[in-house]
């Protein structure tokens, strides 16, 4: 029997009963795509297969990819990742804006298990590497994506390069990611548009047409792209091409408390002594992503989809990955 044949079957049925029209997932093994599953259709009409060259905008899922591509810019001596956030002239505005607001991750208050969320601390001094950490809040990591999506501004204000060709010139040309769209303005992002499945959102078991989205990309989110594409990231993050494997190291061997944590882009969780790491996406109503990495297995998933089924409300001080039904299965199947 197929080692995979179970799995495949879980999430044919996941897609049927959350009625996603359109989900497609790769599991990357040792360097290589080891499997891969695409499921239901592409289109509003039901005439198109979903298939390899389907893409979807991946939300907060690219933030791994940023991230790296950004370290790898400091690397090469591009940017500095102690540049202040201040250094993009909105930022304090913002910052205010979020404490005010009754944003958790801007003005504080309680994550569904009884977490503190910290406010958003706007006296004490930002860098760009405490962002990439998630560190906006204080000490402890705090997911908040519109402090994050303000990177790009602080890297432009410091005199930096665009984001979009620091990312296309450190991850995407070196990963051969040749059909991947940073934004909808990207000049190079090869068939990501044409092969886009458009969102829906289920309403009384049935999918709903919605609008697309029309912000550009960002540090925080923006990216068009499959699994494949990603797997072509993944393996080029896992073998050094894009930043040293030290990296990998250091985000495996990191202490991190019982909630878990937020460095250089990725959740990092501990599950029956293993290190994960991972990063979800969710456009409200139109789409969910799940990216998750096993390091000492040499182990990802990735799955995409054009309804938020994936999303299952993830805390923003606490790392659980495990809460996801796909993770979780993924894991019991093939990272004991």
């Amino acid at each position: 029997m197929d080692e995979f044949a179970g799995f495949d079957a879980y999430l044919s049925g996941f897609r049927e009963k959350t009625g996603t029209p359109a989900l497609s997932a790769v599991i990357v093994r040792d360097g290589r795509i080891a499997w891969e599953g695409y499921y239901g259709w592409s289109d509003d009409e039901g005439e198109v297969p979903t298939s390899a060259d389907t893409t979807y905008k991946i939300a907060s899922t690219t933030k791994p990819i940023t991230a790296t591509a950004i370290i790898a810019e400091a690397l090469a001596g591009g940017l500095s990742l102690a540049l202040p956030m201040s250094s993009d002239d909105g930022f304090a505005e913002t910052c205010e804006w979020l404490r005010g607001s009754p944003i958790p991750f801007g003005s504080g208050g309680e994550d569904r298990h009884g977490n503190a969320i910290p406010a958003m601390d706007c006296v004490k001094p930002l860098t760009l590497a405490q962002m990439l950490d998630m560190r906006a809040n204080g000490d402890a990591f705090v997911y908040n994506p519109i402090a994050y999506a303000r990177i790009d501004r602080a890297i432009s204000g410091a005199g930096g390069r665009a984001l979009r060709a620091i990312v296309r010139d450190r991850v995407a040309e070196p990963a051969g990611m040749r059909d991947t769209a940073l934004g909808w303005r990207d000049p190079e992002g090869g068939d990501a548009l044409r092969f886009l499945a458009p969102p829906f959102h289920v309403i009384d078991g049935r999918p709903v047409k919605q609008v697309l989205p029309d912000d550009d990309f960002r540090a925080a989110a923006g990216i068009i792209t499959s699994p494949r594409e990603m797997a072509a990231f993944d393996i080029a993050f896992d073998t050094g091409v894009l930043v040293p494997p030290t990296m990998i190291r250091e985000l495996v061997e990191a202490e991190i408390g019982p909630l878990g944590d937020y460095r250089r882009g990725w959740w990092l969780e501990d599950w029956e002594g293993r290190r994960l790491m991972w990063h979800s996406g969710w456009n409200e109503q139109k789409g969910s992503a799940l990216y998750l990495k096993v390091p000492d297995k040499r182990l990802t998933l990735i799955v995409l989809a054009n309804t938020e089924a994936l999303w299952w409300g993830n805390s923003l001080v606490k790392a659980e990955v495990v809460e996801s039904p796909i993770a979780r299965r993924f894991l019991e199947d093939f990272a004991r």
